[in-house]
């Protein structure tokens, strides 16, 4: 019962982190759609608003999610 409830608030917390990341970067890319030349035409004004918001933030969101998920399905095979 611990594992899976740690596992769900990890969970959470991986998708809290995700969708603040995602709303930073869409608001900066508004910003960036402005301005005309800021950014970069390989990945897009999103896409480099997302680059430019951070990677740490994201990875932390996929690491949490893959903790949370594994310590949920553990949690399940203890029975």
């Amino acid at each position: 019962m611990k594992h899976s409830i740690i596992g769900l608030t990890l969970l959470i917390a991986s998708a809290i982190i995700y969708g603040a990341s995602l709303i930073a970067a869409s608001i900066y890319s508004q910003v960036l759609a402005q301005v005309v030349g800021e950014w970069d035409s390989r990945y897009g004004i999103f896409g480099t608003a997302l680059r430019e918001v951070g990677s740490v933030p994201l990875t932390i969101a996929i690491l949490l999610g893959l903790l949370g998920g594994f310590l949920i399905v553990k949690s399940f095979r203890k029975g």
